[in-house]
């Protein structure tokens, strides 16, 4: 599990000073999340970015300002966004304006937004909500299952051949029609398919493309079972029924090490 996470949490100038409050009670309380304000009118931003719209009561800074701050947010592992009732409109605009992949992943923090609005939000970027910030653990533990989540992903990308995640992609719809028709679980059988068919176009033996196969199935299923089991290798054996000792003689095959999952929650 990471001891420290760094956040930027931006300064919504309509209550900057509960902001700023939120950032001294949990920097004192916890050394396990560092937060850092990260203020939205100054450092590259032009004179005219912090305006007055005339559909707040409150001042907000121009919604285009978060995207010239993406290089700078690069450095923390979340972006903590405060979203009220009042800033909602302005906090849209502002995920509306702003290329989200770029960043580190945006969490809201709020304790009256809608579920409708929460959905909004999702669908414009924003990656989970704090709803209890106050609750410092349970926010640092959010997180942290954002990162794992993120970190799956990833895992799981990179061990997919190019030519693996064009056929899953190019067949989504086929796939999730027959789940719904079947009355039990499928084995996907189309990764098979194109991994045995991408081997016979490379003119292999049996035993040589078998052994291919085989070896990523390995690598694929075991680093999987670490993951879900945070790197215990004898929880990772029994949930894949397997013996310890075979479970570590294939980590040992494959050059796969248990600490590399340890860090997710």
């Amino acid at each position: 599990m990471r001891e420290c996470l760094d956040c930027g949490v931006l300064i919504v100038p309509a209550f900057e000073k509960r902001i700023r409050a939120f950032i001294e009670t949990v920097n004192v309380n916890t050394r396990k999340l560092n937060l850092y304000p990260v203020s939205l009118t100054e450092d590259g931003c032009s004179a005219d970015a912090f305006s007055v719209q005339e559909q707040f009561q409150e001042s907000y800074p121009d919604p285009s300002v978060l995207s010239n701050l993406s290089q700078r947010l690069q450095r923390f592992d979340f972006i903590l966004l405060p979203v009220s009732q009042d800033s909602l409109v302005w906090s849209r605009m502002l995920l509306q304006q702003t290329h989200t992949s770029l960043l580190p992943p945006v969490v809201a923090l709020t304790k009256e937004i809608h579920p409708v609005a929460m959905y909004d939000l999702v669908c414009l970027g924003v990656a989970d909500f704090a709803f209890e910030p106050d609750n410092i653990e349970e926010l640092r533990v959010r997180l942290l299952m954002i990162m794992r989540h993120a970190n799956e992903k990833q895992l799981l990308d990179g061990l997919m051949s190019p030519l693996l995640q064009d056929k899953i992609r190019g067949d989504t719809h086929r796939i999730i029609n027959s789940v719904k028709s079947a009355s039990k679980s499928i084995t996907p059988v189309f990764e098979a398919e194109t991994c045995c068919k991408e081997l016979a176009n490379q003119a292999k033996s049996y035993k040589e493309a078998k052994s291919v196969v085989v070896a990523h199935f390995e690598q694929f299923y075991i680093t999987n079972a670490l993951f879900r089991c945070g790197g215990n290798i004898a929880m990772a054996a029994r949930a894949s029924e397997k013996h310890r000792r075979a479970f570590w003689a294939l980590m040992q095959k494959h050059g796969i090490k248990a600490d590399s999952f340890k860090d997710m929650v």
